[in-house]
This record gives structure tokens, C-alpha cells and sequence, in this order.
């Protein structure tokens, strides 16, 4: 048995899915909402007597395993690493045939360029960049929480990689040259940005003068996507949890700004909104979330986005508006106390009525009338009638309006936007069915096939098939079947044929042997009728039809069409 082997054995994947997403029970399985792409149906099944999840929408299948590394966005190391010691399997020093080559390990890369920066800004010929960090006031022992560190030449690195057993090419393409002469952070001070495990996936490297660009970002690649990282939630995540609430600041010396102030519970996103995969993210932790961007226009922006992908994620939403526009950093180093901002931390609605207020003169009707309106839009898109109750009475407070007044325009507002959701969620329904039909589906032959692995229907097949299993040998969509019929399966063809399984489960969930019997023999004759009419269309095509040949092998169907028809 492999190691892998032996860790799936031991790890429910229901219990790794119950991490990250609330599944419900359904008859022997579980279903929720696919974890990997936007549904309103649930169609992601969990099936603890197989140990395996599958998406009957995206067609994907998930073991523990390969769900831990998709999940976490890790490696397959990785996730046999965490994964082993829940099983408590004492891992060996090597890893057999399942180990990544070396050289072809990009988290452990990122790991050598991290320790290689971290050490080189605390070189006396680097004192300049090291300066640079404490004149800002970070202090050397936030300078080691976060591994700061500095490019000092534009090759130095590459050498050390490849001294370290990294492949060249492999380092020039891992985006942290951009060419075998220059490493991209050259000259710039970096700021590794890890994982929910701590582990590098990228850097952005700033300069020590006002040379534009100020910032240079690692590009996006397979473990490093910014809509999905938080700065710094690594070393926040276990506060975050603690505390039940989340600080989010802009960029990363905002960030370490908060945890140098004692403020651990904070982390960035790098210059855009709070997204779905970041909010997903933060719901494993925390109950109520800070936003604390800054206060130009590019920030208000941000929040405004922020505060409408955090709508109906039963989520606690608070604003901080820092004094004098200044951002966290500035504000923390000129003295002042962050957290204390809270007590004054605005609801959605007070950020849009302050936000609006400067556009709208509300001195005048309409300028009044605009800015409600405004307010009434936000409010239409929320799904809690308590927050919606809760929203329209503190509009009516500040704005000196009746409550019935305002739920009249609101209902008129919700029925709009009720049918301009409709609209919208019947164009993606025709979306998805088109998208769906584009995607893997087992084949007649396929289920065939799974039906004999579910319910051992090989009698029952070899009673009623009209063909060979040489007959199948040539076909595409029939290899699996001929394998099966063969007894030549190998380790994917078992993978599939668990997959098939499981919608077959979610099929017949009522069990009746006979009904699936029936619709096994219902089967089992198209896909006879199916091999018929192939075999017509290419034995009788380029005949004579008025030939003997033609005669005998009309003869021969019409027979095979009779104990298909005796056979119904």
C-alpha cells in the first residue's frame, strides 16, 4: 500500500469538506454547494462509503487528498505532510515515487528566495535597505515576523538557486527573474507573501526611492492568485479566531503597521476589493470584519466593492474612517490608538449616507431624493428581512422620512431588482445548461460498465449483449467497458468507474432491485440498437443494395433486430 494509499484509508474526505463548507445529508450521502465554482443548486456529492466528492455540475472528483490541495491551494506534498500527521503516520525521510522531483518544487523555491532576501538585508553592505525599514519605524523583530528582505544584486540569486539543485530554466520561468540576467526585486526591499500555511507564494518588492514603479508584484501562477491570498492571515489567523473579528487594510505595510501595534488580527489585500474567495477565507475565523482602507478614491472604491460581495455572508460589516484621511501606517506612527476607532466604526449604511452626502446636496429636493434612492439600492440586494427592517428605520432617522414612505419606494426598488435577478439567473441557467452539456458525462457505455461494478450485472449482460467483446475493442467511448469485459482495468479505470458509481447512488437512491434492473435492460438494448445501426451504416453503405451480399446481411440485422424486440 503507498503512503497515499494509506492516508485515505485512515481520513474521511466528509470530514475535511465539513472544514471548509455545511453539507446536509442526503439518504446515504451528503450534498452542498460545489466549493470550486458558483452554483444555486447543490450538486457537489460526498459519499463516505467511497471516500470520494464529485461535482455532477463541473465534473470533477475529489479524493482527500487532491480536495486538501485544491482547498488550501497546496502542494501534493503538502497536503501528505498535514494529512499524515492527522492519520498519525510517522513520515519518512523520503518520499518514494509520490515525492515531486526536487527542482520541480516551486513552494520550496520560494522558500530558498524568502530565507535568501530575509538574510541578505541584515548584510553590513545592505545597511541602506535595512535604514530604509527601521527609519519607517519597523522594528527588527517585525522585520523577522515578516521575513522582510532585500535584492541586493541581480544575479546573486539565480546562483544561489542553482547551487541549491533548482533547474535554470525552472527559476527563470518560477517569476522572479525576468531574464537569467536580473532578478525582478532587484534593488527593491521584498515582502514574501505566504499561504494560510505559512508558506511563500510570492513577493512584491518596493523601492527605496520614488522611482516609479513603487511596487513590483510576482505574477499570478498555480499557487498564487491574488483574488484568493491575504496578506498576512497566516500570521493573523489564530487571533482572528480568537477574537472573532478581522481587520482588512490595504497593501503590506499597512499590515504590519497593525500587528507591530499589537493588532495581529489584520490583514491586506493587494490593491483590490475584498473578493468571494478572500470572504470565504476570512468566514472560517471570524464572525465580524473591519474595513479600513484608505480614504482616496481608489480605497472608497475597494469598500464600496467590498461591502457588496459581503452581503448576505451573515457577516458582521464595519467601516473604520481613519481621522485626517490618513491611512492605518501613518496614522498608528503619528500616535494614534486604531483600535479605538472602533467604538466609531460606521454600519453600511452610515458609509453610504457620509460617502453620498458629498455628491448629493441634500439641501435640495432632489439631491435628498437621489441620495436615498441610493441608499434604497444597497438595501434591495440584502436577503435578512431584520437587516433590511433595521437599515430603512436609520434612514428615516438621519434623513427625517417616514418609514412607510421609504418601505414604498423599497418594495418598488426589490420588485425592479427582483426582476432583473430573474432575468439575469435565467441567462445564467441557460449558461450553465449549455456549459454542463460541453462537459464530461459518462458515456452509454460507461454506465453500462458501472452499472455491472454496482450491482454485478455480468450475467446479466452476457445474457442480453448481441455482440463481442472484439466488437468493442475499437471504440473510444467503449474502452472501459472492453477492459471491464476483459478483466484488464487498471488503477484509472477503477477511479472512474468510482465516479460512475456514486451517480448511480444519487440515481437510485430508492433501491428498488427491480427498477434498476429495467432500467439496466433499457440500457443495455440502445446500446445494442446503437452498435446495430454502426454496424448497418458500415457494411451496407458501399454495397449493391439488389446483391446477394446485401440480401444475407439484411437478413442477418433483421434477425438481431428481433431479439432486440424479444428482448424488450
Amino acid at each position: 500500500m503507498s503512503l497515499a494509499q494509506d492516508i485515505e484509508s485512515r481520513i474521511q474526505i466528509l470530514d475535511i469538506v465539513n472544514r471548509y463548507v455545511s453539507t446536509k445529508k442526503a439518504w446515504v450521502n451528503y450534498k452542498w454547494l460545489c466549493p470550486f465554482h458558483n452554483e444555486k443548486s447543490p450538486s457537489f456529492v460526498i459519499s463516505p462509503s467511497k471516500n470520494i466528492a464529485h461535482c455532477f455540475s463541473c465534473g470533477k472528483g475529489w479524493w482527500p487528498i487532491n480536495f486538501l490541495m485544491e482547498i488550501e491551494k497546496i502542494d501534493f506534498r503538502e497536503a501528505i505532510t498535514i494529512l499524515a500527521k492527522e492519520a498519525g503516520i510517522e513520515m519518512k525521510t523520503q518520499f518514494s515515487v509520490e515525492q515531486s522531483e526536487r527542482w520541480k518544487d516551486l513552494y520550496k523555491l520560494y522558500k530558498e528566495a524568502t530565507e535568501w532576501y530575509h538574510q541578505a538585508i541584515f548584510l553590513p553592505e545592505n545597511n541602506t535597505a535595512l535604514t530604509y525599514l527601521t527609519d519607517r519605524k519597523i522594528s527588527i523583530e517585525t522585520i523577522k515576523k515578516f521575513q522582510l528582505g532585500y535584492s541586493s544584486a541581480p544575479r546573486d540569486l539565480l546562483f544561489h538557486l542553482k547551487n541549491a539543485g533548482f533547474d535554470t530554466s525552472f527559476i527563470i520561468e518560477s517569476g522572479l527573474f525576468v531574464s537569467e540576467a536580473r532578478d525582478k526585486f532587484f534593488g527593491r526591499i521584498t515582502f514574501p507573501i505566504a499561504n494560510t500555511m505559512g508558506h511563500t507564494v510570492a513577493f512584491t518588492g518596493r523601492v527605496l526611492t520614488d522611482t516609479l514603479p513603487k511596487y513590483l508584484n510576482s505574477p499570478a501562477s498555480h499557487i498564487f492568485d491574488k483574488s484568493s491570498i491575504l496578506y498576512g492571515l497566516h500570521l493573523a489567523k489564530q487571533s482572528i479566531s480568537k477574537t472573532g473579528e478581522v481587520f482588512i487594510v490595504e497593501w503590506q505595510m499597512d499590515t504590519i503597521a497593525l500587528h507591530q501595534a499589537g493588532i495581529d488580527n489584520a490583514v491586506g489585500i493587494s490593491g483590490t476589493a475584498l473578493t468571494k474567495e478572500h470572504i470565504r477565507s476570512l468566514k472560517r475565523f471570524s464572525d465580524t470584519i473591519y474595513l479600513a482602507l484608505d480614504s482616496d478614491n481608489a480605497g472608497v472604491k475597494a469598500t464600496f466593492a467590498s461591502i457588496e460581495n459581503l452581503l448576505n455572508e451573515d457577516i458582521e460589516i464595519r467601516i473604520i474612517q481613519i481621522p485626517n484621511g490618513k491611512d492605518p501606517d501613518e496614522y498608528i506612527k503619528s500616535g494614534g490608538d486604531f483600535l479605538s476607532l472602533r467604538k466609531d466604526s460606521l454600519s453600511i449604511i452610515d458609509f453610504y449616507l457620509i460617502e453620498w452626502w458629498r455628491e448629493y446636496n441634500i439641501e435640495t429636493l432632489i439631491g435628498k431624493k437621489k441620495l436615498i434612492e441610493k441608499c434604497l439600492e444597497i438595501i434591495t440586494k440584502i436577503n435578512s428581512q431584520i437587516e433590511i427592517d433595521l437599515h430603512i428605520q436609520w434612514i428615516s432617522q438621519k434623513l427625517w422620512i417616514s418609514i412607510q414612505i421609504l418601505y414604498d419606494e423599497f418594495r418598488k426598488k426589490k420588485q425592479e431588482y427582483g426582476r432583473n435577478q430573474r432575468f439575469e439567473a435565467k441567462k445564467e441557467k441557460e449558461e450553465n445548461n449549455l456549459e454542463t452539456s460541453k462537459k464530461y458525462s459518462p458515456s452509454l457505455a460507461d454506465t453500462i460498465a458501472g452499472y455491472i461494478y454496482r450491482y454485478q450485472f455480468l450475467d446479466l449482460f452476457s445474457s442480453n449483449f448481441l455482440y463481442t467483446v472484439g466488437d468493442l475493442t475499437n471504440g473510444t467511448d467503449t474502452a472501459l467497458l472492453s477492459r471491464m469485459l476483459l478483466s484488464t482495468l487498471d488503477s484509472d479505470d477503477i477511479e472512474m468507474l468510482r465516479i460512475i458509481d456514486l451517480h448511480l447512488e444519487s440515481d437510485h437512491t430508492d433501491a428498488n432491485p427491480e427498477l434498476i434492473e429495467r432500467a439496466f435492460r433499457d440500457l443495455l438494448r440502445w446500446f445494442n440498437i446503437a452498435l446495430l445501426t454502426s454496424e448497418k451504416n458500415k457494411k451496407l453503405t458501399d454495397l449493391d443494395p439488389n446483391s446477394n451480399e446485401a440480401y444475407i446481411l439484411r437478413t442477418e440485422f433483421a434477425k438481431k433486430e428481433k431479439q432486440l424486440w424479444l428482448k424488450k
